[in-house]
């Protein structure tokens, strides 16, 4: 049944298996689920009496996608944000429900949500952990933390003294453990954006408010991401401690060193900024400018990051201005390769490599015992070609439920 109401045993006979861990295929393997979670990976046949038998032989079975950086609360118009507004909170929470269904569909198995108009996505987290509807797995971050001079002031709420950011913090906690979600993150928006019409560059925070958002959160077991953009603001996260750097476009190679060090992840959503630079007349005149300067600093920063071996994992934006229908983590995926990372770290970057930043290796990312059935089923290796995830997807499966 769609939407992984009920658990399902299935049996891959010998199909090649994704291996994420060490970036190689292992093939012509058996690969048993019961009741939603991987039981059993062999060479061997396997006792399987009570499981449905899918032949793999040829076929490629890679662990579900996941996406770092969506708006599930936004439709990737050329305006999303004033369509987000005038809609209100309860056709946010039923377009977020879409987007998560159609995102699974196309073997999106999980996201962060970075931002709401009112923390719908916590909610419909929630629902979904209850069975109230389905979808991809979401790892919300609740509306974002903003100044009042702020980026996207509608998916955030407005703190400005460290007295309002630590409320604000505890807020989102108290939120998050009220929906019974293990997985608890939060979003700040440290800098300006492409996509708002403040100014890109300085910090709208110090760093000792910053800081102040980290201990308070860290120490509430909670980790937190970053939009940042200029490289004023992103030192400053560095320095704050900040889990993960959202789209930093200018780092200098003293700071991405510095990110290696303290295990800070980039997650540079490359592809959207494309998209609004080639968007003229489509979108405000001011996104478009904006978004070419930052396509020329992503290009630098993204080789060095790579030189550098800074951690790095795929998010894309998906719901902004002009991007499209949810999901498109595969455009990033192709931005990502043109950039100078190697198909096979690309798909580390869309899985284990996102679990472990995520904090959720121990049960997602990858073909291991234990770990949730979320799997695709190609009929290409997508460590040789990337678009067999879209042009070779032959069945998403979501805890041993076929879904597509």
């Amino acid at each position: 049944m769609k939407g992984g109401f009920f658990m399902n045993n299935l049996y891959f006979s010998h199909v090649n298996v994704v291996d994420v861990n060490k970036g190689g295929i292992l093939n012509d393997m058996n690969v048993l689920i019961e009741k939603g979670i991987i039981s059993a990976i062999a060479k061997g046949e396997l006792q399987h009496d009570k499981a449905e038998v899918i032949n793999g032989q040829g076929k490629y079975l890679c662990p579900g996608v996941m996406d770092m950086h969506v708006h599930l609360v936004w439709d990737g118009s050329p305006d999303p944000v004033s369509s987000n507004i005038a809609e209100g909170p309860y056709i946010a929470m039923l377009r977020a429900m879409y987007n998560a269904q159609n995102s699974l569909r196309k073997g999106v198995t999980v996201v962060r949500d970075v931002g709401c108009n009112q923390d719908v996505t916590i909610f419909l987290a929630h629902a979904m952990k209850k069975g109230l509807t389905w979808g991809c797995d979401i790892v919300p971050c609740g509306s974002a933390i903003t100044g009042s001079c702020g980026h996207v002031p509608s998916l955030s709420r407005i703190a400005d003294t460290n007295d309002e950011l630590v409320k604000a913090v505890r807020t989102l906690k108290g939120l998050e453990n009220k929906a019974t979600l293990k997985c608890q993150w939060i979003k700040v928006m440290a800098t300006g954006g492409a996509c708002g019409p403040e100014d890109v560059g300085p910090s709208m925070y110090s760093v000792d408010n910053l800081k102040t958002i980290v201990e308070e959160a860290h120490r509430l077991h909670m980790k937190v991401s970053a939009h940042a953009l200029p490289n004023e603001g992103i030192h400053a996260c560095i320095e704050a401690g900040i889990d993960t750097i959202e789209h930093g476009a200018d780092i200098s190679v003293p700071d991405l060193i510095m990110m290696k060090k303290k295990g800070i992840a980039l997650i540079p959503t490359l592809w959207i900024y494309k998209i609004l630079a080639e968007s003229e007349g489509i979108v405000d005149s001011y996104m478009s400018r904006k978004a070419a300067k930052v396509v020329e600093q992503q290009k630098v920063t993204f080789h060095n990051a790579l030189a550098q071996g800074v951690c790095i994992a795929l998010g894309t934006d998906a719901g902004s201005p002009n991007f499209g229908m949810h999901p498109n983590v595969f455009g990033e995926m192709y931005v990502m390769n043109e950039y100078g990372m190697d198909t096979v770290q690309v798909v580390k970057s869309a899985t284990i490599t996102a679990a472990k930043v995520l904090g959720i290796a121990d049960r997602k990312g990858s073909i291991d015992l234990g770990k949730d059935g979320d799997v695709l089923l190609l009929n290409g290796n997508p460590f040789k070609d990337l678009h067999v995830f879209e042009t070779g997807l032959e069945k998403v499966f979501q805890r041993g439920i076929l879904i597509h």
